[in-house]
């Protein structure tokens, strides 16, 4: 097994119409499994006029089935007086349950059934296989601890074969016990935040004046999108190659990751669940290589599926196979359908500036936050931490100038202590009094 590059070579090079037709099965299958209960999908999708045994394409799910947001289900809670309004099964046969991050407000909850963590622990077995990890390895795993990504990171990891899982939070207050531990018990790959996995590189190569990251050689990063060239300062800077991860984490579980060619995230659940790409104004699906906002049913959930899920992120799909040889559809994450700033009539967003600052000797691998003024501002305002060393004026004054030639709008560049985040993550946009 570990000289191949898949964990679960039936499912991950699946043709393409034998994938949609288990797609197809499934969509089906949650409709009636809903349609049978008095849940909030069940209510949805009888007030919709939804029969599953009329819908013979995936096509006609998308047309059929009304789309559901976040807002909706908090709805049903306040309205219910449950935390669990979408859920399938009885109570006593969930196993796992959990909240989500609240990143975008108000905390929702999911339960998972044995049957469900089973099907998480393999689709999160096959992204780290994808990633590199190996049996020989030994896992620092630093991630939210109370959501349930945390327990199906070592299911997988003891799945892969592994014996050493550590894991831990991801804060930046942290970071010297996160660099003590890598030092001292020589984990070889990480599950980490990119804004914490930044910090560490500038304490280990800065302060303690390292070239090497201990015995680390993979980070599968989260919680925002990477540069090319920053991707390639990790190598250079300590020997470490970077996977990005995107997706879910808390509300779903179900990720997707790159794989070696770093050409695009493949999402490796495919099998278990249908992944579409809308316009967020229409809620219409737009074409492979077209920008939209992602929509996700997780057909494989006996306890709370989501059935044509908004998840409020941004993703283009390739139309092109990937070089890996995976059937499964890869993605390009561009962040939150919100997080956007709009200067002199132009909606920027965060990954077009990740990009930019990557492309900048100054500015790569610093972390972000573009500062929103009002509804259309006349400058970009760019806030970035203090830097250690240096002239701060200086180093502002290079990266607005880099950042206004590729943007081509006035840019400023201000400096404070620290960032406003969200647990793990930098607030990409933040108003002009936080």
């Amino acid at each position: 097994m570990s000289d191949s590059p898949y964990w679960n070579p039936a499912a991950e090079t699946l043709p393409r119409a034998e994938l949609e037709q288990v797609q197809l099965r499934g969509v089906r299958d949650v409709m009636t499994r809903a349609l049978a209960t008095d849940s909030m999908y069940g209510r949805r999708l009888k007030a919709a006029g939804v029969d599953p045994a009329k819908i013979g394409s995936l096509a006609d799910f998308a047309a059929a089935v009304p789309l559901t947001t976040k807002d909706d289900l908090r709805a049903e809670m306040d309205r219910t007086g449950h935390a669990l309004p979408h859920l399938l099964v009885p109570e006593d046969e969930i196993v796992i349950a959990a909240p989500s991050a609240g990143t975008s407000g108000r905390q929702t909850f999911q339960a998972f059934s044995a049957a469900d963590r089973d099907i998480n622990r393999e689709i999160t077995t096959r992204l780290q296989w994808c990633c590199g990890f190996r049996p020989h390895d030994r896992l620092y795993a630093m991630v939210t601890p109370f959501t349930v990504f945390t327990h199906f990171l070592r299911d997988a990891a003891a799945n892969v074969g592994m014996k050493w899982i550590m894991t831990d939070d991801h804060s930046m207050a942290n970071i010297g016990r996160y660099i003590d531990v890598s030092l001292m018990l020589k984990p070889t790959v990480m599950h980490v935040g990119i804004a914490t996995l930044r910090a560490m590189m500038e304490v280990v190569t800065e302060e303690k004046g390292l070239d090497r990251f201990g015995a680390f050689r993979i980070a599968v990063a989260s919680g925002a999108e990477i540069g090319a060239e920053a991707r390639q300062e990790f190598r250079d800077r300590i020997g470490v190659e970077v996977y990005e991860l995107a997706g879910q984490g808390s509300d779903f579980n179900l990720l997707c990751t790159e794989c070696d060619q770093h050409d695009g995230l493949h999402w490796h659940g495919e099998d278990h669940q249908l992944v579409e790409i809308v316009d967020p104004d229409t809620g219409l699906p737009v074409p492979d290589g077209e920008i939209g906002e992602m929509v996700l049913t997780d057909f494989y959930r006996q306890s709370t599926p989501h059935i044509r899920w908004r998840t409020e992120d941004l993703f283009y799909a390739h139309p092109e196979p990937c070089g890996c040889g995976r059937t499964v559809k890869r993605f390009t994450c561009l962040g939150r359908v919100s997080n956007r700033v709009t200067v002199a009539g132009r909606a920027i967003y965060p990954y077009e500036i990740e990009r930019c600052l990557s492309r900048s000797a100054e500015g790569r691998n610093r972390e972000f936050s573009m500062v929103r003024q009002g509804d259309d501002q006349a400058k970009l305002v760019l806030r970035l931490v203090n830097p250690v060393k240096g002239d701060a004026a200086a180093l502002g004054a290079a990266i607005a100038t880099h950042v206004e030639g590729e943007m081509r709008v006035p840019v400023e560049v201000e400096f404070a202590e620290k960032l406003a985040m969200v647990g793990y993550k930098t607030l990409r946009v933040v108003n002009a009094d936080a």
